[in-house]
């Protein structure tokens, strides 16, 4: 008897890549891939946005965050290794790759994993020494984790797709990153 696949993966040291072709080939006219990074954009961007909206973290959790690019959701996506945070250089790139130059302002959504806020901390904090307005928000609900687990405990699982919502839609509407990102 032959053995049943218990995944859909075809070799995990290649899923990012796979997931990103993947993307490319679905959208071919919404979204790019940026050179030599994980990180998926937009192909072109509403001119009326002030604030470029950038998720990501680790993958694993397909078609999140690259699943949720578009007008009035995400600029783009950092996609970092199965279960690992995207590198600061990844980040960073896709920073400049939205921020045109310095002319838009960026905000982070990043959930409550201590990777992934290490690394979006250091790229915002690194895009801001360079002239770029960034902030960055922290999603940390967990309805499958108890309050008192600490600080490492709710990881923004559930939420963020609906804070990558509300931004976008604040974002869409042109308002400031302040206001985007407190939204």
């Amino acid at each position: 008897m032959s053995k049943k696949p218990k995944t859909i993966i075809n070799d995990p040291s290649t899923s990012v890549e796979e997931l990103i072709r993947g993307m490319l080939l679905q959208y071919p006219n919404r979204l790019v891939k940026l050179a030599n990074h994980n990180v998926v954009l937009q192909q072109t961007f509403s001119s009326t946005n002030q604030v470029r909206i950038l998720s990501g973290g680790g993958s694993g959790h397909e078609p999140s965050m690259a699943g949720w690019i578009g007008n009035g959701m995400l600029s783009g996506a950092i996609c970092g290794g199965i279960f690992a945070s995207p590198s600061v250089a990844s980040i960073l790139a896709a920073i400049h790759a939205v921020a045109d130059g310095g002319k838009k302002d960026v905000l982070l959504i990043v959930m409550n994993y201590t990777g992934d806020r290490l690394n979006f901390g250091m790229a915002c904090e690194q895009a801001n020494a360079e002239g770029v307005h960034c902030e960055m928000v922290v999603v940390a609900d967990d309805c499958a984790l108890e309050r008192t687990k600490g600080i490492t405990g709710a990881r923004g699982v559930a939420g963020t797709v609906l804070v990558h919502k509300i931004a976008g839609a604040a974002a869409a509407e042109g308002k400031s990153l302040k206001e985007v990102a407190q939204a």
